[in-house]
């Protein structure tokens, strides 16, 4: 029950973060002219085409990679693995769900804009571009980017800190009970010096792979935040980006949500 009430607690508050950070940033960009930082304003730059487009892909191949390694290392047990592999399907298929939802509002209900005739009601994305050869425009184009960065980050967080839960009370067992033996000594000193001279190459391989997976998806979190805060400057109105970050965390509290 406290496990349960502390994840409802910060999802609400993560949740509000980004709200924070969502709406007010839109009344900057909707009110002032927001110069153009970098190529952050241009959608085709190159951390929206590789990164952002790819999102989810990105999570999924550090997730897996992570805890594939935390697994081989034997800090986490076959069954977390089992229990992470639910989770990713979970949230591949609300990640397809949602995206294609996405895709099909944007797509199928706007109206086109063409130069002969005006304004054409009955029309869907494709038809006005290939037939008519007009210009689309949706009566709500829903982020699908602060959708996915924010389900992505909320899911980074909550498997690392699973990983880290199990790394507290699974890897420890041996170091508390050589504790347990030698209360009186450095436990510094001599975890430090075991740590050494139990070192074979493929555990500090395994453990530098670790390390370096981790800080990768560091990375990738505060690319997916530093992203979330130019679109919001740059690109959609407010209601969509809203409405992407709402269905980003009901996604994520879909998976996360259970006992």
């Amino acid at each position: 029950k406290q496990w349960y009430q502390r994840r409802v607690a910060i999802t609400a508050g993560v949740a509000v973060l980004y709200f924070f950070v969502v709406i007010p940033g839109s009344y900057l960009s909707e009110n002032w002219d927001v110069p153009c930082f970098w190529e952050f304003c241009n959608k085709y730059n190159v951390l929206n085409q590789y990164i952002v487009k790819l999102c989810w892909g990105w999570t999924l191949a550090l997730c897996i990679t992570s805890l594939t390694v935390k697994l081989w290392r034997k800090t986490i047990e076959g069954s977390q693995y089992g229990r992470f592999w639910i989770n990713m399907i979970a949230g591949t298929l609300i990640w397809f769900v949602g995206t294609n939802f996405i895709d099909y509002i944007t797509n199928n209900y706007g109206y086109c804009q063409t130069e002969g005739d005006g304004l054409v009601i009955d029309s869907t994305k494709d038809v006005c571009r290939k037939i008519n050869k007009g210009i689309w425009d949706p009566i709500i184009d829903i982020s699908g980017h602060i959708f996915m960065m924010v389900l992505c980050n909320l899911l980074i967080c909550y498997e690392q800190e699973k990983c880290y839960k199990a790394l507290n009370s699974s890897e420890p067992k041996e170091v508390q009970q050589e504790t347990k033996e030698d209360e009186g000594d450095d436990l510094l000193n001599i975890a430090g010096q075991e740590e050494v001279d139990g070192c074979v190459l493929p555990d500090c391989l395994l453990k530098f792979m670790d390390r370096l997976i981790s800080f990768s998806l560091l990375c990738l979190f505060c690319i997916f935040n530093l992203m979330i805060v130019t679109t919001t400057l740059y690109f959609h109105t407010a209601i969509e980006k809203v409405i992407g970050v709402a269905m980003g965390v009901v996604g994520y509290a879909l998976i996360s949500f259970h006992r």
